[in-house]
């Protein structure tokens, strides 16, 4: 189960998620990413994946998407900072 609340603060986009980043849910994260990523007003989005407690592979290759695109991903706790900062090493060594 993931939970997705959008969030618009200081012309900013916020995709606060909240439980398991995997299976059907990847998908339904990537709807709404592309859904507030198409809006007229064109807003920055930040991912924060604080309250996640699980990435499948499938849930990370979208997150390293979003970021190739331009979404900033924000957590917090061990795990999560980890899987973030190996799909940053992996998009700086990109460029």
């Amino acid at each position: 189960m993931l939970k997705i609340t959008q969030q618009i603060e200081s012309d900013i986009i916020i995709l606060v998620l909240e439980g398991r980043l995997t299976g059907p849910w990847v998908r339904e994260l990537e709807l709404c990413w592309r859904s507030a990523d198409g809006t007229p007003q064109i807003h920055p989005i930040r991912v924060d994946l604080s309250s996640v407690t699980f990435i499948d592979a499938e849930g990370k290759a979208l997150l390293t998407r979003m970021c190739r695109e331009g979404a900033q991903l924000v957590t917090t706790g061990c795990l999560n900072k980890c899987i973030v900062e190996g799909i940053m090493r992996s998009e700086e060594k990109k460029v």
